[in-house]
């Protein structure tokens, strides 16, 4: 199990994490406390387990997983990254360097989609054709309904100037 090759680190320290379900007015529900673990069930509806840490960086396992792939989950908004554990180079390099590649990759990976993200935003949207709708009625786009009725909008009054 790949979180057995994590705790081998000098830096990981273990954790009995916080339980998983609470009750609440006589039912038992997710315990929203643990805000990461609360975001991967609503994600993908199983629930992980807490197991340990590094500073900041907190392990947790899911046991629906069986392969040798794991996320990176970075940000806020827990931007997730996907690996796949290497053995060679956890054995090559150890387990300390391994940690060390992987939080730097997954913080270029981070840092370069929040620049794609920003340019994103600053790219100008295709403005809408109001015409298209009348001139070729299959190949209408939503940009181009949003243009047709904003244009219909502006001209609702100019009929009963008159």
């Amino acid at each position: 199990m790949i979180s057995g090759e994590f705790k081998k680190s000098n830096y990981y320290r273990q954790s009995l994490g916080i339980v998983a379900t609470v009750e609440k007015n006589g039912q038992r529900v997710f315990n929203d406390k643990d805000k990461f673990a609360h975001y991967y069930n609503n994600m993908y509806r199983t629930t992980i387990y807490a197991q340990g840490s590094m500073g900041d960086i907190r392990f947790y396992v899911d046991h629906a997983i069986k392969d040798d792939n794991f996320a990176l989950y970075v940000g806020q908004n827990f931007e997730e990254f996907i690996n796949t554990f290497d053995r060679d180079m956890v054995n090559q390099k150890g387990i300390n360097f391994y940690l060390g590649f992987l939080l730097k990759s997954a913080e270029e990976a981070y840092d370069e989609k929040k620049k794609n993200d920003e340019l994103k935003k600053l790219e100008e949207k295709p403005k809408g054709n109001p015409d298209k709708i009348f001139q070729n009625p299959g190949n209408v786009n939503y940009e181009d309904l949003k243009a047709y009725l904003e244009q219909k909008r502006q001209n609702r009054y100019t009929k009963n100037i008159d």
